[in-house]
């Protein structure tokens, strides 16, 4: 009992000795706006595929996904264990005030993105032309490509789709993800 009080008391002594951190000034390039508005996402594909995407809410992401097209593409779940292969087209749009240089694209299939379980892709796909997006310019791109094996507990499974991060000159933001329990 008193090591047990020892030792709280030197955590309650260091913690409180901690010198305050301020986080670092970001450079001015790094500041963006996006517009107010989100589209909604068009999925098409295969009835059996579409019914299991969700594109994760972002709405402070710099690049929206207009739409997703998933057409040549295949799912089995059997004995909780997915296999997939997936081919999708996506069509993004710039919502920022800022050139998008490059970006990643996250498609996920699994229980859950954050669960480490199931398969996915994740790309820096870029624009089709360039690798670089002005303000308000919509592109049409190569959105997954592959396939793969992985867990699916109890045969459940979704396809989860999000911006993992946007790059523009000298700086990278990863948008937040609102996720689904």
């Amino acid at each position: 009992m008193k090591a047990l009080i020892s030792c709280l008391s030197v955590l309650f002594l260091v913690s409180g000795n901690t010198p305050l951190v301020q986080a670092p000034q970001t450079a001015e390039s790094c500041h963006f706006r996006v517009s107010s508005e989100l589209a909604k996402t068009t999925i098409s594909g295969p009835e059996d595929i579409t019914a299991l995407v969700h594109v994760v809410e972002q709405p402070d992401s710099p690049v929206e996904i207009l739409a997703i097209d998933f057409k040549d593409s295949w799912l089995s779940v059997a004995h909780e264990r997915v296999t997939e292969q997936l081919r999708c087209t996506m069509k993004i749009r710039n919502r920022s005030d800022q050139q998008v240089k490059g970006l990643s694209i996250s498609v996920i299939v699994g229980p859950s993105p954050s669960k480490g379980q199931g398969t996915g892709f994740e790309g820096f796909p870029g624009p089709a032309q360039s690798r670089s997006l002005a303000p308000g310019q919509e592109a049409d791109i190569i959105g997954c490509g592959g396939g793969g094996s992985g867990g699916a507990p109890g045969n459940h499974i979704r396809i989860f789709v999000y911006v993992g991060r946007v790059d523009w000159d000298g700086c990278l933001y990863v948008p937040s993800k609102r996720l689904p329990l």
